[in-house]
């Protein structure tokens, strides 16, 4: 098959690929060791209990100065370090304050400020590496992994399954945005946290489950990093496979922070409660803010059929030696109470517009002084954008909503005192917002209770000024032998190694076809896409859908308009 295009080609490469810990610098020129700083760049997780094992295969890391500079393995600007062979590791092993620090260690790079980082990884179309034929899937009956990137979970039927981890155009990389200063002969220990929950995000593939990853990372600097440790009542934590109405489960604890607007709570770290001990660490959390000021966090420990846990004013504190934590805050002496609720089901009735690719958030305002605090999250599907298929899978159940008030303390080294606040939603409801993935900012919310979760329609998101909404168009063309290879197909629109927005393909009329995606962020430096062509075949036997991407050459440049025409695919 063919693509063609009716502008220039932009033409990408990986890093180099082949595993190994030692790092090979290429690009950017060079500078003396006197003026140069090491960097260690550890990777920790904030779990999920959707995922027993998520696998990714690295093969390289990249920095640039320029938070706007687009990527190319030759472009100036970019210092990047090759890994002499892939590396594949387990992102959900890394919870509670583990951290992998032996994949990307003492990188020596010239002083200065870095505005951009980008995490290379092999596909999961790749030949797969000799990494992760060393590693083992389904913990009930071992075998080689499949892919490079690769999720195992449990689906709602109680069995273990594998499916791909699709990593949409890595030759882009995962990018991360932030500000970090290197200096010479000083050492700089960061660590890069990789929110399961967030940024894995699931869709539907045919009849089949499929997984996507978005760069929604944020990194922390160790030096000036501390935790947060406590436990909850064990006693009352589902222990079968199966969770009785009588017990609680799928716990996680947030600590969050007033965003940047002064909107809203937002959840800066999160992690796992331990379903057999109850005990949970949040780490690393900055303990000062950039003007050195110490910082505190509202730390919510939310579950299934269990009563929202809400302490306030929690400060972070401890030390990091390498990447171990010592002297963290320990949030109680005693373990925090589990109340056990009831639940109702929430669903969105139309998709997310005028992008599929974003998240809703269910918050509940712990009083009329206070502001929103992040309670679920989900991502709806990228290629639909929905909200979730019910019963396809366990993250699906994430969207029911446990139908009690909050517990809300005060934080108090002398102990904590709950007290149930009804919030101003309601009694046992909340507000729901939507968000779409790129240059957009929350529309408005509504106010959800057990009698209205079903089928409830969101405000669309909106564009953030300056960024303009802008389009791109094209045709696509394929011969009328094409479908009868594939079952379904769509036209993907991706930044950064991550779905923006899909339109699906009409297999049923050949030959060329319009297609038109609207609400683009445009008219800002970083305002650039790439296109490919995802194609699946679900007739068969196999567990999976089988799919092939064709990338389109070029990309839409939007950084200085509102509008790209003639994207003209020929496949």
């Amino acid at each position: 098959m063919e693509m063609k295009m009716s502008y220039g080609s932009f033409k990408l490469r990986y890093l180099g690929l082949s595993l190994g810990l030692a790092l090979s610098a290429c690009g950017g020129g060079s500078s003396s060791p006197a003026t140069n700083g090491t960097m260690d760049m550890a990777v920790t997780d904030a779990p999920s209990n959707s995922f027993n094992h998520v696998w990714v295969t690295l093969s390289g890391i990249a920095f640039h100065t320029d938070a706007n500079a687009t990527w190319g393995a030759s472009t100036p600007g970019w210092l990047s370090f090759n890994l002499p062979t892939p590396v594949t590791i387990d992102l959900a092993a890394l919870n509670n304050g583990i951290m992998n620090n032996a994949i990307f260690s003492q990188l020596s790079l010239p002083a200065g400020t870095y505005k951009q980082i980008r995490f290379f990884f092999l596909s999961d179309t790749d030949t797969l590496s000799s990494s992760a034929q060393a590693l083992f899937d389904n913990e009930t009956s071992p075998q080689p992994l499949q892919w490079n990137d690769q999720v195992e979970y449990t689906n709602a039927q109680g069995q273990v399954s594998e499916s791909p981890l699709e990593i949409p155009y890595p030759v882009q990389g995962i990018q991360l945005q932030g500000s970090f200063t290197v200096t010479p002969g000083s050492p700089l220990n960061l660590a890069t946290d990789f929110n399961l929950d967030k940024i894995i995000v699931p869709f539907r593939s045919g009849q089949t489950q499929s997984f996507t990853m978005k760069p929604d990372l944020a990194y922390f600097d160790l030096s000036q990093s501390g935790g947060i440790t406590g436990t909850v009542d064990s006693s009352a934590l589902c222990s079968g496979s199966v969770p009785a109405s009588s017990c609680a489960f799928n716990l996680f604890v947030h600590a969050e922070q007033i965003s940047a607007d002064g909107s809203r709570y937002r959840d800066i770290r999160s992690t796992r409660v331990d379903p057999k001990t109850g005990q949970f660490t949040l780490a690393p959390l900055p303990k000062t803010d950039s003007s050195g000021n110490p910082v505190s966090y509202d730390v919510v420990v939310r579950g299934r059929q269990m009563q929202t846990l809400m302490v306030t004013g929690v400060p972070a504190a401890g030390a990091y030696s390498g990447v171990a934590l010592t002297g963290a805050t320990q949030i109680s002496s005693t373990p925090l109470p589990i109340t056990i609720e009831s639940e109702y089901a929430a669903q969105m009735g139309a998709p997310l517009a005028p992008l599929t690719a974003g998240n809703v958030i269910f918050e509940q305002t712990p009083g009329s002084s206070s502001l929103p605090h992040e309670i679920r999250w989900t991502n709806t599907d990228p290629l639909t954008g929905e909200l979730g298929r019910a019963g396809l899978a366990p993250w699906n159940q994430a969207f029911w909503l446990v139908n009690a008030d909050p517990q809300i303390a005060a934080y108090n080294p002398g102990g904590l005192s709950f007290s149930a606040t009804t919030p101003v939603e309601g009694n046992g409801a909340y507000s729901a917002i939507a968000n779409e993935s790129a240059f957009y900012n929350y529309g408005g919310s509504v106010s959800l209770n057990s009698s209205n979760a079903l089928n409830f329609i969101l405000p669309s998101p909106q564009i953030i000024s300056p960024v303009q909404a802008g389009s791109v168009s094209g045709t696509i063309a394929f011969a009328a032998a094409l479908p009868g290879n594939y079952t379904e197909g769509q036209i993907v629109l991706a930044r950064f190694a991550h779905i923006i927005s899909a339109i699906p393909i009409n297999f049923v009329a050949y030959g060329t076809q319009n297609y038109t995606f609207t609400g683009v962020g445009s008219d800002v430096p970083s305002a650039y896409y790439y296109a490919y062509v995802r194609l699946d075949n679900c007739n068969t036997s196999a567990a999976h859908c089988t799919h092939k991407y064709y990338p389109v050459s070029g990309y839409a440049d939007l950084r200085t308009s509102t509008s790209v025409s003639g994207m003209n695919i020929s496949l």
